[in-house]
């Protein structure tokens, strides 16, 4: 609080001195402005002109005079409406009507005719104009468009989708925190990062992205959305930012009631022939008006969603029992959000508000889980206060703000009799067919976050030039728990099927687990095994750091920026615009703390190194992690519009940094730090088949049956309740263990996880935008823009100790698992190929190999080093890394990419009597043609660590780049309302968008042996890229149709030849080919897709429209109206998908390939993949919905 008080007084000190000397005024993200240039007919500038801009729904008023160069600005101003009034000696005066837009300097570049000073001329500028003064893309939706638009919920959010580069995303796709919320993606990327400013506030939340709070659609006044280039006002964001204002009162009382009802029943299409229970009630209102005319002015709005709601499951046909006996999965949604504010037009020719709000929101969901349900409550209120206000010729602009978030997530499964639960107190999964069941493995946490922020913004002219700057400061907390896998241990078995006989092996086990029976893959607790599976500690602690109340958990940082800006008028059609911005994130990669050294290392593991323990991983990676303190980013763009500024050039480049969530730091942190009670997991089965408790037990049974055989040859419905009763033991031990040790510590177990590498930079993008826009006449403007952003330094995790890499084979170690393999057999003779003939024989595979340790310690281990399980290297994993001494080293190097490159269109008109039989039109048409490639393992979330930070190639990460999961190559947007003569106003958005890509991958879904199958590229990691394919190549390069013909390359190319590994083990003459070949130790022949072709990824295609007439009453007032309205979201209801994994499914697995690219292909599966409501009032692409609304309006 100390710093934040201190920096208010530098601003208000540094405001004081400017304003002694300075003639200027400031546009910001604060609001909009007007600025330009005064000249008479010929062109010649006009100096000493008195211009006054005057609101007149609040009788703000502004008085200034043109400098030498005939140059003004006025800024900021709150957007609405204006007039402005210029005179000059020797000259008619000039009245004109013009709109400011947030984020917007409108032009005021105004022409003064020779004539009376006694006479006016009038001219209306129209609501849509060209922007002759910033190089920068963006567009602004009015008050008036967004009361027509027909948005389902009302989320602020959904206002952007009918922008160019836009897709909206359900704010639960990456967090289920934001269950109920929005987001939005620009350009490509995750709409995780971008940044939504409220009133000139950053509202973004810290700790997982999109926003901490929703705002009510009828607290908007305006939405900007900046996609390229934006101002260097403006926060943090290297992809797109959103400036949201919200409405102040004015002289007039106005305001509106509303009520809008939908039922299933009414106007609902049905899905998967299921007429699904669903009913809403939102309602609320707005009022706003004068306290003092002409200097006081307040508005309050509030509103809420009473949703009862269910969706249907998504499980598959493979288990249509299920299906049939729980059909739906109940999804019960509540918000009520709040906004009030005060206006004041005060001392120093001033403009001064102060708001208040208040969210509280609670939803039943499942993070796309099927019936993994959990409750999740999330409660925000928050405050902020401006000030505007001029002294001497100097105007200052401060902004201040306080939002605080507090979420709660806890298991909604347990005794929930509507839901399917084949196994109380356990997880289990099978990701294709969509089917899963038990408690949410997100459940139990809590999250907390607090944003303290204050900024000033000013600036100065002098001659031509408009200098603008400012610096701000946010104090942001974070906090709370995540007990991940603490409730239960969860299991997938997506690749356990019991596949009974087969040619190969008669006596392979069958349903139930016996020998020789026939498969039942219906039944997924006596038809499965596990095929990989989590256990979890039971903390949830992630940091040592008290916060929020609560002992640890806590997270803390400084953010601090300043710019300087430059706008040069060289002439009245020429302006050059050049800045650089500073800004910063303190401790956001644990910079506070040191690296562990090799002094901290258990020394029970026997493992002796000197100096830094991240060293012996790679020389270098021990150092203190970098703090960034020189993000400097420059900004260079200029606008060109001659003669009657009807047109515009436009073009700019620049530099954006991005920020770094707090859960990139705290999933990093816990391994850190030497005591204490964190949260931690460990995997099993899939070849781990023994895990070390915090006390250093190594425990590889439960009852006497190994973990192995529970793991391999034990039904899902009998193994359960062994791994429930080893998870309970886990837990136990940790409590009892205490702090003292913490199991999740590198020391302890030497595996680096998350860690970042010392060398920590800031992700930041190199955008460039060239266009042109038109007044194609008065109320019609038409853009074009090339947009590119290349994005670098992003963070990419690397294995610097190459675990399962074939090139550290540790001979001695694959010989006794050889041994131990065949002696389980039952066969004599160890490694020799007699022993591995009779293995063969017995019907023993790769797998069951891999099971005693033929294979990489990234399955064998799980992560930690051999020495954490009481063992020597050569007991361990024949493939352990380059050291086999240590665990892996997954550290964090700041050397991801990604580019994008679009060509942007927006049709935009807004105008009265456009054509015979409309009074009035208000709409925009929006194409998007574009390309975004990344090298973040094909995600579009590349600044989240999770799966999409995990190179495709772990030896040279950005050696492969393509397509992002979000890149559409076509989109088509548009949104508007027109009002008829004779009828109705009808309002409409619609997309239509290119199927999403897909990247076609190796089968790695039975992870045991899978460095002899699908690691092509010999780096350690499995589920390698198709050969000869990129990243995205599916919908692009092949699509359903062609899907054949790479299979057929494939299996005739690559199909039972040795992978890297393969030749490791042959070259050592520890096998031959044919041995593994007949274990199924080489590359896997991918099974043919159906007749018919694989499955398409589906193109997206909705329509939404609104009808409504305003009943108006002349004798209660002008404004006073009741507007019935019917609204249907997806009127034709078009069928949209979900995509099927990319996973290509191998024969050995053709039994499960429901819902794989080249697996079944039937309407049925199809039906399973379609798009349905999702959390909250998130609904783009479902089925067509109807709704009915009531405004009253005054």
């Amino acid at each position: 609080m100390k710093k934040l008080l201190a920096f208010v007084l530098f601003g208000v000190v540094l405001g004081t001195l400017s304003g002694l000397t300075a003639f200027g005024q400031a546009i910001s993200v604060n609001g909009g402005a007007i600025q330009g240039t005064i000249t008479d007919t010929t062109g010649a500038v006009v100096s000493g002109a008195t211009i006054r801009i005057e609101n007149p729904a609040t009788n703000f008023t502004k008085v200034i005079t043109s400098d030498s160069s005939g140059f003004y600005s006025f800024g900021p101003l709150v957007p609405g409406n204006y007039k402005v009034f210029v005179s000059a000696s020797g000259f008619s005066a000039l009245t004109v009507d013009t709109v400011i837009r947030t984020g917007t300097a409108t032009s005021g570049n105004f022409k003064l005719q020779v004539g009376s000073e006694t006479t006016t001329i009038e001219v209306a500028a129209g609501a849509l104009q060209v922007n002759t003064e910033q190089a920068g893309v963006s567009d602004v939706l009015t008050q008036e468009q967004i009361s027509k638009l027909p948005v389902n919920g009302r989320n602020f959010l959904d206002l952007a989708q009918i922008e160019p580069g836009v897709i909206l995303q359900s704010g639960e796709s990456f967090d289920p925190t934001k269950a109920g919320y929005s987001a939005i993606s620009v350009g490509g990327v995750s709409g995780r990062t971008t940044r939504i400013l409220l009133d000139g506030q950053d509202i973004t939340d810290e700790t997982v992205g999109t926003t901490i709070f929703n705002v009510s659609q009828g607290a908007i006044d305006e939405f900007q959305l900046n996609r390229a280039n934006q101002d260097a006002s403006g926060e943090v964001t290297s992809t797109g930012q959103v400036l949201v204002s919200t409405r102040s009162g004015t002289n007039a009382f106005h305001g509106q009631l509303f009520g809008n009802f939908q039922d299933h029943r009414a106007g609902f299409a049905k899905l998967k022939s299921f007429d699904v229970p669903f009913q809403r009630n939102q309602f609320g209102g707005s009022v706003g008006g004068p306290i003092l005319p002409n200097k006081l002015f307040f508005f309050a709005n509030a509103e809420r969603i009473k949703q009862d709601s269910s969706a249907v499951s998504p499980v598959g046909p493979t288990f249509a029992s299920i299906f049939a006996a729980h059909p739906t999965i109940p999804s019960p949604y509540r918000e009520t959000y709040s906004t009030a504010r005060l206006d004041w037009n005060g001392p120093l020719h001033g403009h001064y508000f102060a708001r208040i709000n208040y969210n509280v929101n609670s939803v039943s969901s499942n993070y796309g889980y099927g019936y993994w349900l959990y409750a999740n409550r999330d409660n925000t209120p928050g405050g902020a206060f401006g000030a505007d206000f001029s002294a001497g010729h100097f105007t200052h602009s401060f902004r201040g703000s306080y939002e605080k978030f507090h979420n709660l997530i806890s298991d909604q499964t347990s005794g929930n009799s509507s839901i399917y639960n084949g196994i109380p107190g356990f997880a289990y999964y099978f990701t294709a067919q969509r089917l899963y069941s038990g408690p949410n493995y997100l459940a139990p946490q809590g999250t907390f976050q607090s944003d303290k922020q204050a900024r000033y913004d000013g600036s100065w002219t002098r001659g031509s030039h408009n200098l603008r700057f400012g610096a701000s400061v946010n104090r942001l907390l974070g906090g709370g728990f995540a007990s991940f896998f603490g409730l239960a241990p969860r299991a997938s078995i997506g690749a356990g099927l019991f596949t009974g006989p087969t040619a190969a092996n008669p006596n392979a086990l069958g349903c139930g687990g016996v020998a020789g029976a026939a498969a039942c893959p219906g039944d997924p607790l006596r038809g499965y095994h596990i095929s990989s599976m989590y256990i979890g500690n039971g903390q949830g602690a992630f940091t040592e750091n008290p916060g929020f109340g609560m002992p640890n958990g806590g997270v803390f940082s400084w953010r601090y920026a300043a710019y300087i800006q430059d706008s040069w008028k060289i002439t009245p059609s020429f302006t050059l615009s050049a800045g650089l911005r500073w800004a910063i994130d303190t401790r956001r990669a644990n910079q506070d703390i040191s690296t562990p050294s090799c002094a901290d290392v258990n020394s029970s593991l026997g493992f002796s190194c000197t100096g830094n323990l991240f060293d012996q991983w790679q020389s270098g990676l021990g150092k203190v992690v970098r703090q960034p303190y020189g993000n400097l980013a420059p900004q260079l763009g200029f606008v060109f519009s001659p003669g009657d500024h009807k047109w515009a050039v436009r073009a700019s480049a620049g530099i954006f940094f991005e920020s770094n969530v707090f859960n990139n730091q705290t999933n990093s942190r816990a391994g850190l730090i030497k005591a204490g009670l964190f949260n931690d997991e460990k995997s099993l089965c899939g070849g781990t088949y023994s895990m070390s408790f915090p006390d250093g037990t190594t425990v590889s049974s439960v009852n006497g049956t190994s973990i192995q055989t529970l793991c391999n040859s034990t039904p899902l419905g009998t193994s359960a309740a062994s791994f429930i009763q080893l998870q309970n033991a886990y837990q136990a031990n940790t409590s009892k263990t205490g702090p003292l040790s913490n199991g999740a510590f590198v020391g302890n177990n030497l595996y680096a996880n998350n860690a970042y590498a010392p060398g920590f930079k800031q992700p930041y993008s190199e955008q460039w935008s060239a266009g042109i826009q038109r007044e194609l006449g008065k109320g019609t403007v038409l853009s074009a823009d090339y947009v590119h952003n290349s994005t670098i330094k992003v963070m990419q995790k690397v294995d610097v100790n190459h675990v399962g890499a074939a090139r550290f084979l540790n001979a001695t170690a694959a010989r006794n698992a050889i041994a131990a393999t065949t002696d389980d057999a039952g066969c004599a003779g160890g490694a020799s190929a007699a022993a591995i003939n009779c293995a063969i024989a017995n019907g023993y595979t790769i797998s069951d190999f891999a099971g005693f340790g033929l294979d990489s310690a990234n399955n064998v281990l799980g992560g930690p080093s051999i020495l954490s399980f009481g063992a020597t290297p050569n007991d361990g994993a024949a493939f352990p890394g380059q050291n086999p001494l240590l665990g892996n080293g997954n550290f964090l190097f700041p050397v991801g990419r990604s580019g994008y490159d679009a060509l942007q269109i927006v049709f935009r008109q807004q105008k009265r009597n456009p054509f015979p039989g409309i009074t009035n039109s208000n709409f925009q048409v929006s194409y998007n043609l574009s390309k975004i490639v990344t090298s973040a393992g094909g995600d579009s979330d590349q600044f989240f660590v999770g799966a999409s930070s995990t190179p495709w190639n772990n030896d040279s990460p950005t050696a492969i780049m393509g397509r992002a999961s979000l890149d559409r190559t076509h989109q088509l947007s548009f949104g508007g309302a027109v009002n008829l003569k004779y009828g109705p106003q009808i309002g409409m958005i619609g997309h239509f968008t290119s199927a999403a890509p897909t990247s076609m991958i190796l089968d790695a879904t039975n992870p045991a042996g899978d460095i002899f199958q699908s690691d092509l590229n010999g780096d350690g990691t499995t589920g390698d890229l198709l050969p000869f394919t990129e990243p995205g190549d599916y919908m692009h390069r092949y699509k359903g149709q062609t899907l054949n013909n790479a299979i057929t390359k494939f299996n005739n190319e690559y199909a039972g030849k040795l992978t890297p590994a393969g030749q490791a083990l042959v070259s050592a003459g520890l096998m031959s080919s044919s041995q593994l070949a007949q274990l199924g130790g080489v590359v896997q022949p991918i099974t043919a897709a159906p007749s018919n072709g694989g499955i398409n990824n589906s193109v997206f295609r909705s329509l939404d429209v609104n009808f409504s007439y305003p009943i108006r009453f002349p004798w209660l007032g002008e404004s006073f109206s009741l507007e019935p309205a019917v609204a249907m979201y997806n009127v034709f209801n078009f069928s949209n998908f979900n995509n099927p994994t990319g996973t290509l499914i191998n024969t050995t697995h053709a039994a499960s390939s429901a819902g794989y690219i080249n697996g079944t292909n039937t309407y049925a599966q199809h039906e399973t993949n379609r798009i349905q409501r999702g959390s909250g009032t998130f609904s783009q692409g479902a089925p067509r919905a109807t709704e009915f609304q009531l405004k009253l309006n005054f």
